[in-house]
């Protein structure tokens, strides 16, 4: 949801009140600014502990900065459109700043969620939907726009995943360097071919 920071504290939601490290990394918002609905790919394994229920935090646990974005494909275009993101609905009370000379994106404490946090998961086909997500404040107001077809898009995602992780790790297991950036983000014909150079099954790739 779209809001300001001084409607935001005014009805309650908590203070806007990014710490002194914070500030220097980016700029804090004034009062008077609106701060929109934010965006945040966690990674195949965080997304996967995300749907079942599990995600204490949305960045790995050893980075003190949580990277946000103010619409779906700015998180991992790539990611975002093979399994979805997480949507931060009232992304005020991670008290977000803007990054310099990136447009669109935040930074924020990645600190542990809590169950006043407004998240839900943004499917695949919904990631460059027009949802209205300056109006959506609450889970259940976003996953009545997704349709009837979002808890059978969740299951096919969640075995996404697992087959996306099984392949990796059997990657892994078999000596192949760690892809540069994401393995989705690598083309299908060189997934293939880094796959059978290294006599790995094709779990995810087609």
């Amino acid at each position: 949801m779209r809001e300001r920071v001084s409607a935001f504290e005014r009805r309650g939601g908590g203070r806007y009140q990014p710490s002194d490290a914070l500030r220097v990394l980016a700029r804090p918002l004034a009062p008077g600014e609106a701060c929109p609905t934010l965006f945040r790919h966690p990674g195949p394994e965080g997304l996967s502990s995300f749907l079942r229920g599990r995600l204490t935090r949305l960045g790995p646990p050893e980075s003190p900065w949580l990277w946000l974005a103010d619409a779906p494909p700015r998180t991992s275009r790539r990611a975002a459109r093979a399994f979805g993101v997480v949507a931060v609905l009232e992304p005020l009370r991670l008290s977000p700043c803007r990054l310099p000379r990136r447009r669109g994106h935040y930074l924020a404490a990645n600190r542990e969620l809590g169950a006043e946090d407004a998240l839900v998961w943004v499917p695949p086909s919904a990631v460059a939907a027009d949802l209205g997500w300056d109006r959506i404040r609450t889970a259940e107001q976003a996953v009545r726009r997704f349709g009837r077809g979002y808890a059978n898009e969740r299951d096919a995602t969640l075995d996404a995943l697992a087959a996306y992780l099984e392949e990796l790790s059997a990657l892994a297991r078999a000596g192949a360097p760690a892809p540069f950036g994401p393995w989705c983000g690598v083309a299908r014909g060189e997934r293939r071919r880094l796959l059978a150079a290294h006599g790995v099954e094709a779990r995810w790739t087609r």
